[in-house]
C-alpha cells in the first residue's frame, strides 16, 4: 500500500502515477510490467517511487483498489440495481449497457480486470482475484435477490447457481464488445440499437431457457 510520503503528494501527482502504472500493468501484466517505465513516464526517480511504494506488489495492489473505487463511483450500476420499482429486464439491459459504456470510456480499467481474472503471475493472486470479483459481482447478486423478490426467478432456483450463470453470461457479453472475433457467429454490432436487441434476446433466453417445454412464462 502507499506510504505516507505518497499520500502527502498533491492530487495531480498521485493521479499521474496511478494512470501511468494502470496503463503499464494493463499493457504488460504484473510480471512484465516495468517500474523503470512507470518512473520514466511519471517523471520521477526510481528512488522516489520506492519512497511511495515499498515494492512493486504494493504498487499493483494500490492500482487495483483505486481502479475498483473508480469503477464503483463512475459505474453507478448499484443505483439501478437498488431501484425496486424498475422492471428486472430494464435493470439487466441498463446494467449491461453501463458496463459497456464505462469500459469504452476507461479501457485500461477493463484490460487490467481481464488480466487479474485470467493470469496468475502476480503475488497472492487468489486473494486479489477474490477481492476484485467480490466487488464486481455485488451487482449481479442484487439482481438475483430482486428477481426472487419479484417472483421472476423461481424460489426453487439455487441463488448460487443463478449467480454463477448470470455472472459468466454477463461478463462474456461485455467481452464480446472488446475482444475481436471472440464470438463472431453472433455478429455483434457496435451501434446502440443492435446492442439493445442483443441484450433483450439474451434476457429472454435467460428467463425462458432453451428447453422445448417452455410455456413462455416470465420465470427462470
Amino acid at each position: 500500500m502507499p506510504t505516507k510520503t505518497f499520500v502527502s503528494l498533491n492530487n495531480k501527482k498521485q493521479d499521474l502515477i496511478f494512470q501511468v502504472a494502470l496503463q503499464e500493468f494493463a499493457d504488460c501484466g504484473y510480471t512484465q510490467a516495468s517500474t523503470n517505465t512507470i518512473c520514466k513516464k511519471a517523471g520521477i526517480s526510481k528512488g522516489s517511487m520506492f519512497q511511495y511504494f515499498p515494492n512493486k506488489e504494493d504498487l499493483f495492489v494500490f492500482v487495483i483498489r483505486r481502479a475498483l473505487k473508480e469503477i464503483t463511483y463512475m459505474y453507478k450500476i448499484e443505483n439501478i440495481i437498488y431501484n425496486d420499482s424498475m422492471e428486472l429486464k430494464d435493470i439487466f439491459i441498463s446494467a449491461c449497457s453501463q458496463m459497456i459504456r464505462f469500459y469504452e470510456k476507461l479501457p485500461n480499467h477493463y484490460r487490467l480486470y481481464l488480466r487479474v481474472n485470467y493470469e496468475i503471475d502476480y503475488p497472492d493472486w487468489r486473494t486479489i482475484r477474490r477481492y476484485v470479483n467480490r466487488h464486481v459481482t455485488a451487482v449481479t447478486t442484487k439482481f438475483v435477490e430482486i428477481g426472487k423478490k419479484k417472483s421472476i426467478i423461481r424460489d426453487d432456483v439455487r441463488s448460487d447457481l443463478a449467480l454463477f450463470f448470470i455472472n459468466n453470461m454477463l461478463f462474456r457479453l461485455v467481452e464480446l464488445f472488446f475482444i475481436p472475433g471472440l464470438d463472431s457467429s453472433l455478429n455483434v454490432g457496435q451501434n446502440l440499437e443492435s446492442r439493445k436487441n442483443l441484450l433483450e434476446s439474451v434476457y429472454t433466453m435467460l428467463l425462458q431457457g432453451m428447453g422445448g417445454g417452455t410455456n413462455g412464462n416470465d420465470s427462470i
